[in-house]
């Protein structure tokens, strides 16, 4: 791969980026994750209405998860009783996304997407024992409204949060991006409104992608004052699954439940998560069942 193709590759790149008005009045961040939200509908073979409403959370996710450190991690739920049950998306800060959708197989609502729920989200921090979770009744079923309404009312803090998605008439993926504004303390009323107007002014974050604007440039056009980048991160869908981690799991069950495995021949192991698969052979399960066999003496 020669250097011209090496550089649209890295441009091509799912990102998001970080920035601080120059002020202090507002904090921002913006992404673009197209091949995220690609690779999702790929990996789950969903329908479109799922990997709009998946795309839109795994966004959410990533933008959540700019304003964390390292490794700490933030996870957005939206949870209901009309068509989906749950759509879950996970993001670190480092870049890392993967979410699925779980339909109700009996929904007490088929008019809506989520109809009478709830919108939960969780930080993994350092330095605390416990996640740190916040919860707020769906106000309108729409990521992007109950986003701005979780962190307005759980958190305190006033936000602008725009979740676009551009799709085929056969519900293809074109371009998914989103971008979240946050005012800080010294933010007046009337600049907070200005913000919220050019929301609606600009339109489409997914037209901006479309465009070839990269996330800085996207913070630039949003923001009502000139900004500095704070940090830029590669976005990816990963999973960190593995045939190990689920046989960690496996010994969690007991010796009678991994024979009963064993004899039903039940030995494909999906993750929810990426829908990755994996097959225990003969020797996983010998090996399981001499460790829990060991444990009991």
């Amino acid at each position: 791969m020669n250097t011209n193709e090496l550089k649209k590759k890295f441009l091509q790149r799912d990102r998001s980026a970080r920035a601080l008005t120059n002020d202090g009045k507002f904090r921002a961040a913006a992404v673009i994750n197209t091949n995220t939200a690609k690779e999702a509908q790929r990996r789950h073979t969903i329908d479109p209405l799922s990997t709009l409403l998946l795309s839109r959370s795994l966004a959410a996710a990533s933008l959540l998860a700019s304003f964390l450190k390292g490794e700490e991690r933030v996870v957005v739920e939206f949870m209901g009783n009309g068509i989906y049950k749950r759509i879950f998306a996970e993001a670190l800060q480092v870049g890392e996304v993967r979410g699925y959708v779980d339909k109700n197989q009996h929904p007490e609502n088929t008019e809506t997407a989520f109809g009478v729920g709830l919108l939960r989200v969780t930080k993994v921090l350092y330095g605390k024992f416990e996640p740190v979770s916040g919860v707020v009744a769906l106000q309108k079923g729409n990521v992007s409204n109950d986003i701005a309404y979780y962190l307005t009312q759980s958190e305190q803090i006033p936000s602008a949060v725009r979740l676009d998605v551009d799709m085929t008439e056969d519900g293809a993926i074109r371009h998914s991006a989103g971008i979240i504004v946050q005012a800080m303390p010294d933010a007046t009323e009337s600049e907070i409104m200005e913000v919220h107007d050019s929301m609606l002014r600009i339109g489409s974050v997914a037209e901006l992608a479309a465009d070839g604007y990269h996330p800085d440039e996207i913070l630039r056009q949003f923001l009502p004052t000139d900004c500095q980048i704070v940090n830029t991160t590669p976005v990816d869908f990963f999973c960190r699954c593995s045939l190990d981690r689920f046989k960690a799991i496996l010994l969690t069950l007991g010796l009678q439940e991994v024979q009963g495995m064993r004899d039903e021949g039940q030995r494909e192991l999906v993750c929810q998560y990426c829908n990755n698969h994996y097959q225990l052979s003969n020797k996983d399960f010998d090996d399981l069942i001499t460790q829990l066999k060991a444990s009991q003496n």
